[in-house]
């Protein structure tokens, strides 16, 4: 601890030390300026809200023609059953309209009601001529009397959903700040990488995990500050705020201690840095946009804030929901970040490809290649659960078909990548050779993966399942059966690989083509 406590304090003389000119009133101005496109730009797309509600559509219906409805033909059996399983929000049959008791269909009948009464309204005035009016002509004149003009009924199940937008945009303040202290991090990071300061810390005696959590320390210190300065600035429980954002902290942290491993230049951290910055941003923001529409709303801790904000409660479900895949993230990725900081690996240029099958072979260890497969499996499952669940949060966004087919193919590429990954490194080595210690090693693969997927499912197999897509992604389904599929579909990527010798890419193909397929057919019987 002493050692890590040395290296904090060293890198907060040298934080000083860089910003000892003071700040540029420009650069406070940007963030404002930036802060400001950011909120217009997210109140517009709210405001669209496409695709809001699937409504299916049997019989002689009216047509619907607005982009907050989601329209699939249906037949009236088909279509009660998917009313049942929450793939569609509402049921128009002829003359009848079918919902469920839950908010969001009550929300969805309620928009529909309206849309249609609106649209008659202008179908009327575009048919008929008042003028021509027969026997009866009235019209209405609007005086400025709101003493004694009745006013409409509220009924909060039929109202639209109010949009979170004033709480989300709240909850957004707390991550500015932990992404410009995470950026400065990872510069602080690569500037002694490439003065090559970070050779001279190697060779004390001192451990990579230290150097790590030693110039990472101050800089969780700050976000921790920050993060309790605007609890307190907008009268939130500091505890709570702190809590709810603990876990994301340190997920952006382990984002960015990726960025200066891989890359040698300014250039390149600068854009990653960005691009990881605003899809980080789109991951937190647009779920939470969503609140008390879907479940699927807190796999972003900004729906905690949001709830917080209101003064609305949470269970430990919704907490862990989102919080255990990122600390289990940030525990990974310190091992990762300690196994690569060597200078070996760190001065090397390569490609982003090769340099990950690069970091894949140092992260294992050649002496034990079947217990480094299992844990590397098992390693990238939280990563890999995150994936899966922007992809599901995103897909029940599409239309049915696309989201079908989006689904699908992508949860099985991410998969695929992630068990067959390391073998292949391997293979290229030539640490492996025979076709019995492949077929070994993807078991191994499979099984780890397996284990680790039931793990992270068991803590929110309730939010999971609210769709019918969770079946395919997760494997929510008896063990042998995931385990077999998993284990064929690697087997069949490594052993072409390593008997045919084909492009990497092109053995990793087929695997996803028959993965796909076998999500095709649970989705379809869980239809």
């Amino acid at each position: 601890m002493k050692q890590i406590l040395t290296i904090a304090w060293r890198e907060v003389a040298r934080l000083r030390q860089r910003f000892s000119g003071g700040v540029s009133p420009l650069a406070v101005l940007v963030l404002l300026a930036g802060l400001g496109l950011l909120s217009f730009a997210l109140r517009e797309t709210v405001t669209l809200g496409y695709g809001l509600y699937r409504v299916g559509v049997a019989g002689d219906a009216a047509e619907i023609r607005d982009g907050r409805f989601a329209v699939m033909p249906v037949d009236a059996a088909t279509g009660a059953m998917l009313l049942e399983q929450r793939v569609l929000d509402v049921i128009v049959d002829g003359g009848r309209v079918l919902a469920r008791d839950d908010d969001k269909s009550q929300y969805a009948v309620g928009a529909l009601k309206r849309y249609l009464a609106r649209q008659q309204v202008i179908e009327l005035g575009a048919t008929q001529e008042i003028t021509r009016a027969f026997p009866l002509r009235v019209q209405l004149h609007y005086f400025d009397a709101p003493d004694e003009t009745p006013q409409e009924p509220f009924i909060p199940s039929l109202q639209t959903p109010p949009t979170p937008f004033s709480q989300v945009i709240i909850a957004f303040l707390y991550i500015m700040p932990l992404s410009f202290i995470s950026i400065f991090f990872t510069s602080s990071f690569m500037d002694e990488k490439i003065k090559r300061r970070l050779t001279l810390l190697l060779s004390a005696p001192i451990t990579p995990f230290q150097i790590i959590m030693g110039k990472m320390l101050p800089y969780l210190v700050f976000a921790t500050a920050a993060t309790a300065a605007i609890a307190l600035l907008t009268r939130a429980p500091v505890g709570l705020a702190l809590a709810i954002y603990a876990p994301t902290a340190l997920f952006i942290f382990a984002i960015y201690l990726m960025v200066p491993l891989f890359y040698r230049t300014f250039q390149d951290t600068t854009f990653i840095a960005m691009f990881v910055t605003t899809t980080t941003a789109v991951y937190l923001v647009f779920p939470a946009m969503f609140t008390d529409l879907s479940e699927l709303a807190y796999m972003s801790p900004l729906t905690l804030a949001v709830k917080m904000y209101r003064g609305e409660a949470f269970g430990w479900q919704e907490y862990l929901f989102p919080s255990v895949p990122m600390v289990l993230i940030f525990g990974v990725t310190l091992y990762v970040g300690s196994r690569l900081l060597h200078e070996e690996f760190l001065m090397t240029y390569y490609a982003l490809t090769r340099k990950m099958a690069e970091a894949l072979y140092w992260i294992m260890e050649r002496k034990r290649p079947a217990l480094s497969i299992f844990m590397l499996s098992l390693g990238v499952v939280p990563a890999v659960y995150l994936a899966q669940l922007i992809i599901l949060a995103v897909a029940t966004n599409l239309p049915l078909r696309l989201m079908l087919g989006a689904a699908l193919v992508t949860s099985a590429a991410v998969e695929e990548l992630v068990k067959t990954m390391g073998i292949a490194v391997l293979i290229e080595r030539g640490e492996v050779r025979s076709l019995r210690r492949v077929l070994l090693l993807a078991f191994l693969s499979a099984l780890g993966f397996l284990v680790g997927e039931k793990l992270l499912t068991f803590v929110s197999v309730s939010i999971v399942s609210q769709t019918f897509l969770s079946a395919a992604l997760f494997n929510t389904g008896f063990l042998l059966a995931p385990l077999a599929a998993h284990f064929c579909f690697t087997a069949i990527v490594v052993v072409v690989y390593a008997r045919f010798r084909p492009r990497y890419v092109f053995a990793l193909a087929l695997g996803i083509i028959l993965h796909t397929a076998y999500n095709a057919v649970i989705v379809g019987g869980s239809l």
